[in-house]
């Protein structure tokens, strides 16, 4: 199976940078996977450049500036990731190829998300998972509604309803662009609590999290 999984900067990236502790557990559950898989890699700004954007923000930088920064940022953790698992790190769409790379932010006004989602695209992926830091997506904001509840299974016409815009640093669940990307294209996608790991496995065999696919009717 052809897979495009997207670390979310939420559970990779602290205020310092690469979270160390978090890779140590991450890499053996990749390895472990890429065993009758291909599989390629997102991954997010997290807390570092959303703390970069705070700054920038405050100093009167406009929303595109701060894209082109976070670009630049994140390129940095591309690289950190294709070193650690031994793959082709990509800065551009041009550069994507067949299988077992590793991709970050792409362009201004576009999510990490987006990317990962035109990776899958691209490459025709069977599936696509975004670990994050939240269990998958919920029928009401689970930060302020104390009984909001994990929607387990939706389809593609269903996901469309969460599309919204955003801005730097706060794309919500899923982009509008990436979610665009997703419904066109059809792919199965998982969203997943990416701080546990070891729920990869089962996120392959749509056993966790919110599972996005094509309904007997199609939609």
């Amino acid at each position: 199976m052809k897979v495009v999984i997207k670390i979310g900067g939420s559970v990779a990236i602290n205020e310092m940078g690469i979270n160390s502790h978090y890779f140590s557990q991450m890499l053996p559950i990749l390895k472990m996977i890429e065993k009758g898989n291909e599989v390629s890699l997102c991954i997010g700004g997290g807390r570092i450049v959303r703390n970069y954007f705070a700054s920038a923000r405050a100093l009167g930088m406009t929303e595109r500036e701060m894209e082109l920064i976070g670009i630049d940022m994140i390129k940095a953790h591309v690289r950190f990731l294709a070193f650690l698992t031994k793959k082709t790190p990509i800065f551009s769409r041009e550069e994507i190829k067949a299988k077992n790379m590793v991709i970050g932010g792409l362009e201004p006004g576009k999510s990490t998300d987006h990317s990962a989602a035109l990776l899958a695209s691209i490459i025709k992926a069977d599936m696509f998972v975004k670990m994050t830091n939240v269990a998958g997506i919920y029928d009401k904001d689970p930060a302020t509604h104390e009984g909001a509840k994990l929607i387990e299974c939706m389809s593609f016409s269903q996901l469309k309803g969460y599309a919204s815009s955003g801005t730097p640093g706060n794309y919500g669940i899923l982009d509008a662009a990436a979610i665009e990307i997703i419904v066109r294209e059809k792919i199965t996608t998982v969203i997943m609590d990416g701080r546990t790991p070891e729920n990869l496995a089962k996120a392959l065999s749509l056993q966790t999290g919110t599972i996005i696919k094509e309904t007997l009717q199609g939609k």
